[in-house]
């Protein structure tokens, strides 16, 4: 064998070890990252979680978007911040249903989901839960068809009005959702969403309140 055919057979062996343990690598690569997506798989938690708060969402941004023009700048204001952070949670829950393979809408208004967490199921959860089923949206808190039309009907204080008691008793109806997930909840992004909206609506019911009482206050024209 001749000196330059030794050097050909030496690279082509060289070569097919490289490719060999390339190819050994990433087999082990994506063994391993198939034991860590099992290992982070949703919980029924994760997904009715996700699946029941866009749909909340969903809802609150309709509302608010009918508020952007308001007269008042401090609800208007208010509109447009439930606007941009609820979109963007809104994708965010999306996505992970998305890359769960889950629908993005539930297949019945069954708030099971919430009875599977660590602990049993105190007082205020099971009455939470015996709400969603008396309710006639299937979450307390959620608008009616009639309670839309008439917030799309109104002009002026009243309906600054209308919007902030809707808001605030839809705030109020989904709160203690995201506390459940946010403590029961498997996936830690799943947690910190949950906890962000615990955070965020809780601020927005004390100033939906304050707003309230000063409207209240003012003597309605309409």
């Amino acid at each position: 064998m001749t000196a330059a055919r030794q050097v050909f057979v030496a690279l082509v062996v060289a070569l097919l070890l490289v490719v060999a343990t390339v190819a050994a690598l990433q087999y082990r690569t994506l063994h391993v990252t198939r034991a860590r997506l099992a290992a982070v798989a949703p919980s029924a938690v994760d997904v009715g979680f996700a699946q029941f708060m866009s749909l909340h969402h969903q809802q609150a941004v309709v509302m608010a978007q009918l508020m952007r023009d308001d007269e008042s700048s401090a609800v208007a204001n208010l509109a447009q911040s439930i606007i941009g952070a609820q979109l963007l949670e809104l994708g965010e829950m999306r996505g992970w249903l998305r890359l769960w393979n889950k629908p993005f809408f539930p297949e019945s208004r069954a708030m099971s989901w919430m009875l599977l967490g660590d602990d049993p199921p105190s007082q205020a959860l099971a009455q939470y839960l015996l709400d969603c089923e008396a309710s006639p949206t299937g979450m307390p808190g959620l608008a009616t068809d009639q309670q839309l039309n008439r917030l799309r009907s109104l002009q002026g204080l009243a309906r600054s009005r209308l919007f902030l008691e809707l808001m605030l008793a839809h705030h109020e109806g989904g709160i203690p959702m995201a506390r459940f997930a946010a403590k029961n909840a498997r996936i830690h992004a799943v947690r910190r969403v949950a906890s962000n909206i615990v955070l965020e609506q809780t601020k927005e019911v004390a100033g939906i309140r304050v707003m309230l009482h000063a409207i209240r206050l003012v003597p309605s024209s309409d």
